[in-house]
């Protein structure tokens, strides 16, 4: 994992996600979390299980995110890039 990695992207890979918030997901603000609850996803393992829904596959689940969220193309790459991260470490 590079160094340059944030400390929320750190926090989140590092421990089981159990109930953790939308808006503790790397590349997810409050407004992005919002408007994931606003189509009644609530938690981060509910993004998890909507990457392994897409075959764990980045590009799709950054698309997934652009078109769900509204993120921008930086924050829907850290977003599945924390996922990914969090796979390869716990599953």
């Amino acid at each position: 994992m590079s160094s340059t990695t944030s400390q929320k992207f750190r926090d989140f890979t590092s421990e089981p996600l159990k109930d953790k918030e939308l808006n503790e997901v790397p590349g997810l603000g409050s407004k992005l979390a919002s408007n994931l609850e606003q189509s009644g996803i609530t938690k981060a393992y509910e993004l998890l299980g909507i990457y392994l829904t897409l075959l764990k596959n980045k590009e799709y689940f950054e698309l997934w995110i652009r078109d769900n969220a509204g993120a921008n193309r930086h924050q829907a790459k850290q977003c599945a890039e924390s996922i990914d991260a969090f796979c390869s470490q716990f599953l």
